[in-house]
């Protein structure tokens, strides 16, 4: 036997998890906003005025994202908290312009039926940061009372809403909230007569006007915006399939809808 000693064997370091990506983004380009002095030691929270944070998140890239509970859940400690000071502070804004009370968008009050999409500017590295929020938009689903055109009676659904739609008064009139509206339709293969809008404000209305000719409405007491077309277009054939597996898992969704579901399974 030899007389030196054996090196001892090296073992092998377990692999790190792969981390989370958000799903379906897309390589859109998106316009570059103000660019700030460089921090080297990102603060908790998002810069000042902005929806900017000097740190990155994995999966949030340039373009638009999309989030639920569970993908934010699933994120780094320090990520996770950047992510919700983004939201958190998109949801705030979006709230100062609509001249509400409270925020109806915040990570900590997502619901599992409930997608956010954020929008980033080019200049956002999800490796190094900083992350710069251009807009976000949130759908999920809600039963809701609606009366139909030539009704009396209010009618139990519950459609897809979007819920709220935010886009930087800097980054405004450059595209952005078409590429965030656009993504979701093709996301969640919507139809824009489809949906049931909450409390939107005249510049939606005109946005919705202008690219998808919803014009007509008949005023609800719950602040929901169900165009006249939501009656004469067909559900696309994921949104029947929605509601049976909803049916299925116990959920409510609605009379209308379970007539629906029924019907097409």
């Amino acid at each position: 036997p030899s007389s030196h000693a054996r090196a001892p064997r090296r073992t092998r370091a377990a692999s790190s998890p792969s981390r989370p990506e958000a799903v379906h983004e897309i390589p859109a380009r998106v316009p570059v906003v103000e660019r700030p002095e460089e921090r080297s030691s990102p603060p908790a929270s998002v810069r000042a005025g902005t929806m900017e944070h000097p740190g990155g998140v994995t999966g949030l890239t340039p373009g638009v994202t999309a989030w639920t509970a569970e993908s934010i859940a699933s994120l780094p400690p320090g990520e996770r908290r950047t992510m919700a000071a983004l939201v958190d502070e998109a949801g705030a804004r979006s709230a100062r312009a609509q001249a509400l009370p409270t925020a109806i968008t915040s990570t900590d009050r997502l619901t599992r039926d409930q997608i956010v999409y954020l929008c980033c500017d080019e200049t956002t590295n999800p490796l190094r940061g900083p992350t710069r929020v251009l807009g976000i938009l949130k759908t999920g689903d809600k039963n809701l009372f609606i009366h139909r055109p030539s009704s009396p009676k209010p009618i139990e659904m519950e459609p897809r809403c979007v819920l709220d739609f935010y886009v930087a008064e800097t980054a405004q009139r450059r595209g952005v909230g078409f590429l965030l509206f656009a993504f979701f339709l093709r996301n969640e293969n919507k139809h824009p007569a489809r949906l049931a809008y909450d409390r939107p404000s005249a510049k939606f209305l005109a946005f919705l006007r202008k690219h998808h000719g919803l014009v007509t409405y008949q005023n609800q007491t719950n602040n929901f915006v169900v165009f006249d077309a939501y009656f004469a277009v067909k559900p696309r054939p994921a949104s029947a399939a929605r509601e049976a597996k909803k049916l299925a898992e116990g959920r409510g969704v609605g009379l209308a809808a379970a007539a629906r579901a029924k019907a097409a399974a």
